[in-house]
């Protein structure tokens, strides 16, 4: 019988006994006819052994040409551009044990594996390739921060990694003085200890600087302001005895509210820098028309317990004394 390797070994011998049994059972002579068909039905069985052998070989060697080698077999996955490689970039001479499954079995100087190298100015770090990078792409590494102890500018100088850009404002502090690692914009700065030059910084090109709707001053911003809260801001009023409505007009400041009294007096007037309120009205050259504001809803008119009279309050009273 001719031999039959691999797959088909089993399958021939079954089917040669399977035949076997079934000829001497249906026939008990011994006659060359008997021994003419088991010679057929051996040669039959083996070329049927080959034949299924030669089906299965010819199924394993179109799945392999077809879906390639599972790699996912080898615990190393082809992702990535790790895909797009020759098999025998990895395999060098055709070797398969052995090969290196770290980033830094191929891809460091030395290694005749990977033609992707570290770049002189790679940052400084200890991190593994893969804590960084991926497979997918090699530029726009991922950089986790948590245990970052370095100072940052020891990265961040412009030449590792992004630095100061032209236009950040002059300060020899650390970067961490007022950026995060979660989010390099909408720095914090901490005012500590500035109390004068503001407008060095706050100049409308490097940081936020007067508002387009800003009193007309030409003061400096801390004579005002300060470091803590930037908005309502107190304005030092020594020295300023007239001009109250270029800047309280109720536009840049408050100006008149809806029940003053009707005047075209100027503010200063009646009232001071000290306080607003309990404004002090000088009634000199008013001679008339009192009850025009002294009629309890602007200011104070006739008490409840006034004698009934007209309401033209000069009759009796004047305007050095009230009492009469």
């Amino acid at each position: 019988m001719i031999g039959v390797t691999g797959w088909g070994r089993g399958r021939t011998t079954s089917l040669f006994v399977s035949r076997v049994r079934r000829l001497l059972c249906a026939s008990r002579c011994a006659s060359v006819w008997a021994i003419g068909a088991l010679l057929w039905l051996c040669v039959g069985a083996q070329v049927d052994a080959q034949s299924a052998a030669q089906s299965v070989d010819q199924r394993v060697d179109r799945r392999v040409t077809q879906e390639g080698f599972d790699h996912w077999s080898t615990r190393f996955p082809l992702t990535g551009s790790h895909a797009r490689v020759a098999c025998e970039t990895c395999h060098v001479g055709g070797l398969f044990e052995g090969t290196p499954s770290t980033c830094a079995g191929c891809h460091v100087d030395g290694r005749v594996r990977a033609t992707t190298r570290k770049p002189f100015n790679h940052v400084p770090s200890s991190n593994r390739c893969e804590d960084c990078h991926t497979s997918q792409t090699f530029t726009q590494a991922r950089f986790d921060h948590m245990d970052t102890t370095a100072p940052c500018g020891s990265c961040h100088n412009g030449s590792f990694a992004q630095g100061k850009n032209a236009s950040h404002l002059p300060t020899s502090n650390f970067c961490d003085d007022c950026h995060m690692t979660l989010r390099f914009q909408n720095a914090r700065f901490n005012h500590t200890g500035i109390s004068s030059g503001c407008f060095t910084c706050h100049n409308g090109a490097l940081a936020q600087g007067k508002s387009g709707n800003h009193l007309p001053t030409s003061n400096r911003c801390e004579d005002c302001h300060d470091v803590l809260r930037f908005s309502r801001a107190r304005f030092n009023h020594t020295g300023i005895s007239s001009g109250c409505f270029s800047c309280h007009n109720g536009s840049l400041a408050t100006g008149k509210s809806a029940d003053h009294l009707p005047t075209s007096n100027r503010c200063e007037d009646c009232h001071n820098t000290i306080r607003f309120d309990d404004a002090d009205f000088n009634h000199v050259g008013i001679a008339s028309g009192c009850f025009s504001c002294h009629n309890n809803a602007l200011v104070a008119g006739k008490h409840p317990t006034h004698i009934p009279s007209p309401n033209t309050c000069e009759l009796c009273h004047n305007t050095n004394s009230w009492n009469f």
